[in-house]
């Protein structure tokens, strides 16, 4: 009796892998993906928009306690992060600390959306091999976002969500409406809360004002450190320091909310 032929090949994943939907790039949930064979390199434009916010972002970590005082628009303008946007609250107009850090809160997430839009799944592949930690972060918002991707703009419209939010190709005016949004409302609610407790924000500024070059020793050191771990947005670790990172479970990703 003649065996029969083996069965054909199954035909290859469209472009990136996608399998069953926009967003098929994982496989058991909450592992992170193998990094690609071949490493996306990102056009000079989205590597120097990275960089320069990223630069934008650590001086205002490493500088925040001589500026908080002296200077606190310029401060938001380099880095809006919840704690700094409290701490500016009641020292700078509701309007223009409204526009500046809005601006500067929505700065980075056009960039990061529009990757995940023109190169979908490799850009996911991108991120996650930034580094092993990064890397399970990816796989655990992946899960959110696959559940409820509105609500991941809404609460967190960090790199990974906007990555993913142009991966799925979700219309652009229906991000720029959440994220906008979403980012109005946080503000909103710091700000709120700011004004409801300025006697213990006034507080806190003048334990900063009366410490202050201990206070900038300990930032500048901290965002030296952190810095190294910012450099893995532009060049992917390599193999054998993916695997010691992985076996210590060190996770060197940090976002504006800090």
């Amino acid at each position: 009796m003649p065996v029969p032929p083996p069965a054909p090949p199954a035909p290859p994943a469209p472009h990136g892998g996608r399998r069953g939907g926009r967003l098929g790039r994982l496989g058991p949930e909450g592992q992170p993906p193998a990094p690609p064979a071949l490493p996306l390199t990102l056009p000079l434009y989205f590597t120097a928009a990275i960089v320069a916010l990223t630069v934008a972002g650590k001086a205002g970590d490493a500088l925040a306690p001589g500026m908080v005082v002296s200077a606190p628009t310029l401060l938001l303008a380099l880095n809006a992060n919840d704690l700094h946007l409290a701490l500016t609250a009641n020292l700078v107009p509701r309007v223009p600390w409204m526009v500046v850090g809005m601006l500067r809160r929505l700065a980075e997430d056009p960039v990061f959306f529009l990757i995940g839009w023109w190169y979908r799944d490799d850009a996911m592949r991108w991120l996650a091999s930034r580094s092993p930690a990064l890397g399970r972060k990816v796989a655990k918002i992946e899960s959110f976002f696959r559940r409820a991707s509105y609500a991941a703009v809404i609460v967190e419209p960090g790199m990974v969500v906007c990555c993913l939010a142009g991966a799925a190709q979700m219309s652009v005016s229906m991000f720029f409406i959440l994220n906008v949004g979403g980012t109005l409302a946080r503000l909103a609610a710091i700000r709120a809360l700011s004004e409801r407790f300025p006697n213990q924000v006034e507080a806190l500024l003048e334990v900063v004002e009366a410490y202050k070059p201990y206070f900038l020793l300990a930032a500048v050191s901290v965002t030296a450190a952190s810095s190294w771990n910012a450099l893995g947005l532009l060049s992917p670790t390599k193999p054998e320091t993916r695997a010691a990172e992985a076996m210590s479970g060190g996770d060197p990703d940090a976002r504006k909310n800090d």
